[in-house]
């Protein structure tokens, strides 16, 4: 039966290191629901999180050989409630300020969003959250007039204490 699972790779900053990561999950048929990559907070190396929806015999062999691909550093797995994950969304809407103003600065405080820029025809919102309330505001503002939807794959920490072992089951 497959899971949704929290894959979080640390590897040597070089430019083929998130492709080989990608491969190796290719490789194994898990199906890649988000990809973020940035700064592990060291010059030298970056952090990818890729989830993926995959049986737990295929992500256990997966994770084995990620664990050993060039480049490398650290490859952990998390079946889904284990982690914190958090997505960040961009949503532009055409709006009249004076027509629906009030309604959509309710929508926006209800739903914990925040108006990072505005022009004389639009507004840009901002959301954080889990991924279903990111959809969820989607859903909402739509009324409003989307012009342009953006967001980023998942980025997460682990809920599990200092020292306990994850990923395996």
């Amino acid at each position: 039966m497959e899971r949704r699972f929290t894959i979080s790779v640390l590897t040597v900053r070089e430019a083929s290191a998130l492709l080989r990561v990608i491969a190796t999950i290719g490789r194994h048929r898990l199906g890649i629901e988000s990809v973020a990559s940035g700064d592990a907070g060291d010059a030298e190396l970056s952090r990818h999180t890729v989830v993926v929806r995959a049986a737990p015999d295929r992500i256990r062999r997966a994770m084995k050989q990620l664990g050993s691909a060039l480049g490398v550093v650290e490859a952990d797995y998390y079946p889904e409630g284990e982690t914190l994950d958090r997505e960040m969304a961009l949503y532009k809407l055409s709006v009249d300020l004076a027509a629906g103003g009030e309604a959509l600065e309710r929508l926006v405080l209800q739903r914990r969003a925040r108006v990072v820029l505005g022009g004389p025809d639009y507004v840009v919102i901002e959301k954080t959250g889990g991924g279903e309330e990111i959809d969820e505001l989607l859903r909402r503002l739509e009324p409003f007039g989307v012009i342009e939807f953006a967001r980023t794959g998942r980025v997460r920490v682990t809920m599990a204490a200092v020292g306990t072992e994850i990923g395996t089951e």
